[in-house]
């Protein structure tokens, strides 16, 4: 009698054990850049128009081995660079979903840690005794703002990969620029799993475990630079190999969002100053003065999308640095005057009424040439 009560308690745990439920332990935003993309945790990197997505998945443990809950329609799957392969993969039951943005604050809302006296980021003196003199890595502040409140079902676990702003006239191109996601899992248990959010930082900014999501117009230089909207300025912006701020999206200055959007169309170019960029590209036009309303003082030709602008700041602001040129811009779009010839349609020649892009206080802006004037300007066109 003993032996079958031992083997009925044998079997009872067995039954126990078999019917176990899996143990989840972190959701994971996923993206996928296309309908025919793989979903990976790995940045949303996407073309306007491209139909790109995200969804949470969870994971966890079950029995001991590695799990991942996920929608049965998500396609191919990738964690950490490497597959999920199929029995490792179980249906993501339905949960409550709450989505929300973790978005840079424009300007600082406290005092620099690191001593900067700008209202927008830096990493260097902007004074004038001192400036470009290294401060630290300035502290950027993140705020979290809900896009989905809690919900249920499959719809709720799956988003369009959109880039948000809270902040009023941040965006500059509809749906183009970057936006970072965060994902809150309320389970069956009561419990609830967040993706990494505003608390996941380091010296250099959000870190990389914060989903981003970055939507660029193209895949030539323009295209890339237009992905930076929506980063914020940070003067001075620094850091080695991947973690430079350029590099993962967290902050950049003038000079360096430009060799960051090279870069990512290919390009190995070092990160250099305003100054430097001679070094990278070729000249188009040499120095002209502009006036207050960005009339050149002789006529710049053969200028095109995407060159390059440097800018040495006249009127109240000459001698803005100690440096040679004070900023650089892109050409974004060939304009002209309403009321001339062209009526605002293309002219070929560089001035006041041309949009660039640039990056603006507290982040990269496009408008007319004209708002950077007076100024002497020289044109470059990348190598």
């Amino acid at each position: 009698m003993r032996a079958a009560l031992l083997v009925s308690v044998v079997l009872a745990l067995a039954a126990g054990a078999a019917a176990a439920e899996p143990t989840f332990t972190r959701a994971v935003v996923v993206g996928r850049t296309g309908p025919t993309a793989p979903w990976t945790d790995a940045p949303t990197e996407a073309r306007r128009g491209d139909g790109a997505e995200l969804a949470v998945v969870l994971v966890g443990r079950d029995r001991g081995r590695p799990v991942v809950a996920a929608d049965p329609a998500l396609g191919p799957l990738v964690l950490g660079g490497r597959a999920v392969a199929a029995k490792a993969r179980v249906p993501l039951d339905e949960v409550a979903v709450r989505w929300s943005i973790i978005e840079p604050r424009g300007f600082r809302t406290t005092p620099a840690a690191n001593g900067a006296t700008s209202r927008f980021y830096s990493n260097v003196s902007t004074e004038r005794g001192d400036f470009g003199r290294w401060l630290g890595y300035d502290r950027i502040e993140y705020v979290a703002v809900e896009v989905q409140p809690w919900q249920t079902g499959a719809a709720a676990a799956r988003i369009p990969a959109a880039i948000i702003s809270a902040e009023p006239d941040a965006i500059a191109v509809p749906g183009v620029g970057t936006t970072r996601y965060q994902v809150e899992v309320r389970l069956a248990t009561g419990d609830v799993l967040a993706s990494p959010g505003v608390d996941a930082t380091d010296a250099f900014g959000v870190r990389p475990s914060v989903h981003r999501v970055s939507v660029r117009t193209g895949d030539d230089f323009l295209g890339w630079l237009s992905a930076y909207l929506l980063v914020p300025e940070v003067f001075g912006s620094a850091g080695g190999g991947k973690n430079h701020q350029t590099e993962r999206f967290t902050g950049a200055d003038c000079a360096d969002v430009m060799v960051g959007a090279r870069r990512r169309g290919g390009a190995r170019v070092a990160y250099t100053n305003v100054a430097g960029l001679p070094k990278l590209a070729r000249p188009v036009a040499a120095a002209v003065v502009l006036d207050d309303d960005g009339r050149p003082a002789r006529a710049i030709t053969g200028v095109a999308p995407g060159d390059l602008i440097r800018i040495d700041y006249g009127g109240a602001l000459t001698g803005h640095t100690p440096r040679s040129w004070d900023h650089v811009a892109a050409l974004w779009e060939d304009k002209s005057d309403p009321a001339g010839p062209h009526r605002g349609a293309a002219d070929g020649q560089l001035d006041g009424f041309d949009l660039v892009i640039h990056m603006g206080h507290p982040r990269l802006v496009i408008e007319p040439l004209s708002e950077q004037s007076p100024a002497t300007v020289d044109v470059l066109r990348w190598k």
